[in-house]
Formats: structure tokens, sequence, C-alpha cells
């Protein structure tokens, strides 16, 4: 019987095979591999792939994983790994009989290829063919062997380049991050932060990981911005969010200054839909901007817990109510106060209010407050209540903070 390599080619079909990636992948984990062995449920044929023999290997040992056997979950991990590196060997042409060592020495003529294509940053040209030949010798493949499966194909489908490996990654990085040291010092430093990636005693943020060795990546993770209360400052920041997400950031935004639902807009009354139109907004940016095609857009939107439109942001993930009014793709955050946790600690209540009437009313910018300053000019509003401040609703503190429980 024949079987079809990853290169188109035939083979003859040797069991023996089989069972020595089976032993390898087992090696060392508290699994039996003759269990693997025997959950092979696909019929072997004639023109069988050695892809779909690796599939059903990986589907077999997930299967037996469960909570008393996690170990499985390593085997079909090293599983992936060795797909990926056979698929990888044979596009580059090394050959079947190609050896972890062999592909090592390789590494200096895979970057220049890189550079010659533009997958790689330009700057990896500051370290010549030697320094690379070293580095390349730092390359240990067994480091492959600690991913589960969901770590290793977390691994190869989000943030490897096309056509290389792991360790292939963390060295291009570890040389990329040396480069601001003297010239004299960058290997020694570039090696110790390959060990510590390779060995996972740091992790490095997505951007990182993902953008440091492509041309013109962005390296920054998290970024922070606030929507003023006006068209130009919401539509701005809805900008801002598309852009750093399509270069791979998260993005939290604040929507506290928005004026409240009802609220007065060009001196109408009743005329302010709130801030729920302006988070569906965001809701719908962070879907069509994907982080580099590497994942959906990571957008958390955050409001003051003093908001009058704080019951309806903690219904906005839920299933009832007016669906134009929902936003199920970012992620909810409460900004909470000293004053409201002490409120909640001695169940006392707590006031809702329009940032906009506080601030025309009482010169007060709220969401600009916090510590003793906030404390003063939450008292101050709470006194002007019926008298100055019209647009309030009072709750139990505790009451309210049970429902942000409710809705994380």
């Amino acid at each position: 019987m024949q079987v079809v390599r990853r290169d188109g080619t035939k083979t003859g079909f040797n069991i023996s095979k089989i069972r020595a990636v089976v032993n390898w992948a087992c090696d060392g984990l508290d699994v039996n591999s003759l269990e693997l062995e025997s959950s092979f449920t696909a019929r072997f044929r004639e023109g069988m792939t050695t892809n779909q023999i690796q599939n059903n290997l990986i589907d077999g040992a997930l299967s037996l994983c469960d909570f008393e056997n996690p170990d499985w979950r390593y085997v079909a991990g090293r599983l992936k790994m060795w797909g990926l590196k056979k698929d990888i060997f044979v596009t580059r042409g090394y050959g079947y009989s190609t050896t972890e060592k062999d592909f090592i020495t390789t590494y200096p003529a895979w970057v220049s290829a890189q550079l010659l294509t533009h997958s790689y940053d330009h700057r990896l040209s500051e370290y010549s063919m030697e320094d690379l030949t070293e580095a390349g010798s730092w390359i240990n493949p067994e480091l492959d062997k600690d991913y589960d499966y969901a770590g290793a194909v977390m691994l190869t489908d989000r943030y490897l380049l096309k056509y290389e490996l792991p360790q292939e990654a963390f060295l291009t990085c570890a040389l990329l991050l040396a480069l601001p040291e003297e010239k004299e010092n960058r290997l020694s430093f570039a090696k110790k932060v390959y060990d510590a990636i390779s060995q996972r005693k740091i992790s490095l943020a997505t951007p990182i990981l993902a953008n440091l060795r492509v041309p013109n990546g962005s390296l920054t993770s998290c970024f922070i911005v606030a929507m003023d209360d006006n068209l130009e400052s919401i539509y701005r920041e809805i900008t801002n969010t598309a852009r750093i997400s399509k270069q791979g950031g998260g993005v939290g935004v604040n929507v506290s200054s928005i004026r409240a639902t009802g609220s007065k807009v060009m001196g109408k009354d009743n005329a302010s839909g709130g801030v729920i139109p302006w988070i569906k907004l965001l809701n719908d940016t962070a879907i069509a901007v994907n982080q580099g095609s590497k994942r959906s857009g990571a957008v958390t939107v955050g409001i003051d817990s003093w908001h009058l439109d704080l019951p309806e942001f903690l219904e906005m993930q839920t299933e009832s109510g007016d669906p134009r009014r929902k936003a199920f793709d970012i992620f909810p955050q409460v900004i909470v106060s000293d004053e409201f946790m002490n409120r909640v600690q001695n169940n006392q209540e707590w006031t809702f209010v329009d940032p906009y009437e506080v601030k025309t009313k009482l010169g007060y910018d709220l969401p600009k407050l916090w510590g003793e300053g906030f404390n003063v000019a939450y008292g101050q509003i709470e006194l002007s209540l019926d008298k100055i401040i019209t647009k309030y609703k009072k709750v139990n503190a505790k009451d309210l903070f049970k429902s942000i429980m409710r809705s994380q």
C-alpha cells in the first residue's frame, strides 16, 4: 500500500514510522502510547496522505484528554508542531532526511531569503552572517515539545509568519530587541532574551510577537482614549480606535463624558440618545477592523458608576430588549470610586447623574475628577438635587453592585 507524502510523492506504508512518531509525542508524559495507537480510527487505504494520518493522531490524542488524563493535550500539541516542521522542511526543499541540526545551520540563509522577500524587518541586516550563524546555533527545537494543543494552534495560526518555525520567531525577536545595545554586547544580550522567551520565562505581548520582526509593525499593545461630549471628538476617537486595531492594538475607551439619554442637544429637551449608540459604533468597528487579520479588534468601553446611562449599559449584552441598543463584541467595564464602594459597604444610596447637566450647571467635569476632589464635587451635586440638578436617579449602592456583578 502506498501513502502520499507532503511533497506529493508516494512511499510504501510503514506502520513502524507511525509508531515512532507516537512514541516520540508521548515520551516523558503520563500517557500510554498504545492507547493512542488503538484510537486510530481512519481506515488505512491506498493513497492516504501523511497529513490525514497526522490529523487522525491529533484527534485521537484530544479524544483521550480529560480531567484525569490532561497530558494528552501535550501529545496533541507535539503532533501539531511535528506536522508544522515537516510541512516547512518540504516547502524549503530540505527533503525528508533533514535533521533538526541540519535545519538549525540554515538559519542565516533563511534570514537572507526573508530579507530579500521583505518578510523580516530590514534591521536584521545590521547583523553579520557570522553573527546570524552563531545565533542560529542557539536554537533548541526540543522546547517546542512544551506546548499543549491550544498553545500550539494559537502560536502557529496567529503569530508565525508563513514558512516560519517557532524558535526562528523567538530568535528573530530576540535579535531585534537587542539592536539598541552596544555592538559588542548585542549577541550576549540577544542570547539571554532568546533563552527567556523560548523557555517561557517571559511572555511577549501580541503586537511584539506578531509585529516586531515584520516591516513597520506596531509594537504597542494597549491604548486608552476618551470621548468628549461632541461629535468631532466622538468620531475622531472611533477613527483612532479603528487605526489602533488595524495595527494590532487593544483599545480602552472612556465614554463617561458623553451626555446621558434624554439630555438636551442644541437646546432641545430629550434629544440625546445617550452613550449606547456610540458604543454600538465602537462595537461594529471592533468587528470591521481586525487586528492585522490575526484576531478581532479588542475594545473595552468604560463608564463611571455615577453615569445616568449605567443601568442600560449593564443590560447592553443581554438577549432581551431593543437589538439596536446592544453591543456584544466590546468588553464593558464600570469605573468605580472609593466613595461608591464605601456606600456599597454601608448599604447607602447612590445617585446617577447626567455629566452634561452637571458640567453646564455646576461646572464640574466629573469624569476627570478622582479621590478627594471627586468626593467634594459629588457631595455638592447631591446637595443640588432638585434645586439645580433635575436629571438624576437614586438607587441602593449595594443593589447596584449586585447588578454589576450579575452583568459580569
